[in-house]
């Protein structure tokens, strides 16, 4: 009896020591991996998780080396483990603000994209949510979120589907002019009717949310680093790239930096299908000499100026550099001067002498979280009408709406030509203040990657490309003082 209670005493130390071994995070901890069903992201197929981002995840682990179990359950259990667990990781979960100080993020690994859809024969442009409402009736999917969005923002030109696939269907029979759905799911409904990409086009992206693996914060740092180092080497050597095409051909991968931009014309704005303008050419010539992948996608201000504040790595340009904004981003540049002017109708009779004086006018129609609105604002304006697109500040001034309206001198010509007026309709009526922009960074950004755009947007003044490419269009502008910077 008293050997069998030495040997047990001698297994339970021996066991204890194993346990102990066990214990060690560092040696032998296994990631647990979860995610739902969402295709083409994720998903069960033959009694196995796949998908666009199942195949990345397996493949991160591969070359990490991380032992690791993908298992697919609800997104309800999935949260709260990656809330409560250690080595737990999710896929693909959306950054939010809410989330984001939760969760250790590996990614982007995911573009979701809320765009506008037309027949690939069509020549319906839309550069902002009024041309959108102007061009014909809409295809939405009953209480979906793109749905949501476009009730929340006055569309009365939408014809509610039971789903998606129904949707499509009307688009491709000529029920409706557009379609408004995601990116990720577009091509499996396209083959479900028997169509494809090639029958279809985004026409313009309303919403854009960036997908990630999200670690619980009990995980490792250094291994959710690494994570992230070898997501971005895939990014560099193509093998990212040809994941995202298998799954999803149309569409436009996320790199190691995500580029937005506006219809802000002669700066940034759709040509020919493909985003132009003076600082547009400037951000693709840093790109090129950076040897980084142009993805530069044109939505609106709202929606760009949201990711910048939210994820990092994203480029927003061209942006004023405000107080208000200064802590918020990021900068490079100047790229670009410009003054704020508060126009009335041509004949108004209004006249103001200062900024007091303007603030006893009723109503000025500024654009949403543009810098001239939050400047207006900041200065203790409460006389605003905000609108999401200036062409639509325009038409509000016309119409006598309201009694003046902001711009700035270097983009009104081009918003009163889209809004089908001229600057004879116009006039100036006082200068708010003069400003330079620049291309913003969002924080999170690393410094690294700051000093290389500021370094080679200042080659780009001292060896001529920025003269050329700013007087391809604006021929007469003075640059002077922007050379100097």
């Amino acid at each position: 009896m008293k050997k069998m209670g030495c040997l047990f005493l001698l297994m339970l130390f021996f066991l204890m020591g194993c346990q102990d071994t066990q214990q060690n995070p560092e040696e032998t901890a296994k990631l647990k991996i979860l995610t739902e069903e969402y295709p083409p992201l994720n998903f069960m197929a033959n009694g196995e998780v796949t998908g666009q981002a199942t195949e990345l995840v397996r493949e991160l682990a591969k070359r990490t080396g991380t032992d690791a179990d993908i298992s697919l359950g609800t997104w309800r259990e999935g949260y709260q483990a990656v809330l409560e667990q250690p080595d737990t990781a999710l896929f693909s979960v959306i950054m939010t603000p809410e989330r984001k100080d939760s969760f250790q993020w590996v990614g982007p690994i995911a573009a979701v994209d809320t765009n506008f859809y037309a027949l690939h024969e069509s020549d319906i442009r839309i550069t902002n949510l009024d041309d959108a409402r102007k061009s014909g009736n809409i295809a939405t999917v009953e209480d979906y979120y793109s749905e949501q969005v476009l009730r929340e923002e006055g569309f009365t030109n939408i014809r509610s589907y039971p789903d998606e696939r129904s949707a499509m269907r009307g688009l491709i029979d000529g029920e409706v002019q557009l379609l408004a759905s995601n990116n990720t799911v577009i091509p499996a409904v396209l083959e479900i009717i028997g169509a494809d990409m090639n029958d279809v086009k985004s026409v313009f992206t309303m919403s854009t949310d960036l997908a990630y693996i999200a670690f619980s914060m009990q995980t490792s740092a250094e291994l959710v680093a690494e994570w992230q180092k070898t997501l971005n080497e895939m990014k560099q050597d193509t093998t990212f790239a040809d994941i995202y095409a298998k799954w999803l051909p149309a569409a436009t991968p996320p790199g190691k930096l995500q580029m937005m931009t506006e219809e802000y014309p002669p700066v940034t704005f759709m040509q020919d299908g493909k985003p132009a303008g003076f600082v547009t050419d400037m951000v693709r010539e840093i790109t090129s000499r950076l040897n980084i992948a142009d993805n530069i996608n044109l939505t609106s201000w709202k929606n760009a100026y949201n990711m910048a504040l939210v994820h990092p790595n994203v480029v927003i340009f061209s942006m004023d550099r405000t107080e208000a904004r200064e802590d918020l981003f990021q900068w490079v540049g100047p790229v670009g001067q410009n003054s704020a002017i508060l126009f009335a109708k041509k004949g108004s009779g209004i006249s103001v002498e200062s900024m007091d004086q303007a603030k006893t006018i009723p109503s000025i129609a500024t654009t949403t979280q543009w810098w001239t609105e939050q400047n207006l604002k900041a200065a203790g304006f409460a006389n605003l009408v905000s609108s999401p697109d200036p062409i639509e500040n325009v038409r509000q001034l016309m119409d006598g709406e309201v009694q003046l309206s902001i711009f700035t001198d270097v983009t009104i010509p081009e918003i009163a030509r889209n809004a089908g007026y001229s600057m004879d309709d116009l006039e100036p009526v006082f200068a708010v203040e003069q400003n330079y922009f620049y291309i913003g960074m969002s924080k999170g950004t690393t410094p690294e990657m700051i000093e290389k755009w500021q370094s080679t947007l200042n080659e780009m003044k001292q060896d001529g490309t920025f003269e050329e490419i700013y007087r391809n269009y604006l021929p007469h502008a003075d640059l002077d003082d922007l050379l100097k910077q």
